[in-house]
């Protein structure tokens, strides 16, 4: 038993950022749908204690996605292929080119670190990937003039179990940090 755990060990070491981003690229592409929760976490360098957001997620192959704030507000951005709808208060706003590109690129960053597709293109990043006990951490630095302008960083942690992403840090330009962790993830599971 010994044996078999160093010499599993020690494949997951040998194994290069290829190898496991291609793992995780099927991973993505063998997903339909996820449905979760997820905390967010914000900590700025202005105010003393983070901020804590709560909601759920919904996705559904290939562009379908549904971020929804549930506390401390209540806050939704509805994607429907190119068509992105702000819900705030129960109004529905669907937004505009110039702000609906701004949101595209969340969005797309949102819809990325959710299901790992589209991640690792690596004209948009310098992608490191570590061991990091029972993840796989990406470290993916932003090559784009626009991309670098919002993010210095941003780091996706994917369980080795399940290949499925786990958690997301996301530090800014500015340094400041969030931390979306997601959990009681239903992966395939009740797909419209």
């Amino acid at each position: 038993l010994i044996g078999f755990l160093l010499l599993t060990s020690i494949f997951s070491f040998a194994q290069s950022d290829e190898e496991v981003m291609n793992m995780l690229t099927q991973a993505a592409a063998s997903m339909q749908c996820m449905n979760c929760r997820f905390t967010q976490q914000k900590t700025m360098a202005m105010l003393e204690q983070p901020t804590v957001a709560e909601g759920l997620m919904s996705y559904n192959s290939p562009d379908k996605m549904r971020w929804e704030y549930t506390s401390p507000y209540s806050f939704a951005l509805v994607v429907d292929g190119e068509k992105i709808t702000k819900i705030t208060d129960g109004n529905e706003e669907i937004l505009d080119a110039k702000s609906g590109r701004m949101y595209q690129g969340i969005v797309s960053i949102i819809m990325s670190s959710a299901t790992g597709k589209k991640l690792f293109d690596k004209s948009m990043f310098d992608v490191v990937i570590t061991n990091d006990g029972e993840f796989w951490k990406a470290e993916m630095q932003p090559k784009k003039h626009n991309m670098k302008r919002m993010f210095a960083m941003l780091t996706f942690y994917f369980e080795k179990a399940s290949n499925i992403i786990s958690k997301v840090e996301m530090t800014e330009a500015g340094g400041d940090v969030t931390l979306i962790q997601f959990y009681d993830m239903k992966i395939n599971e009740l797909c419209d």
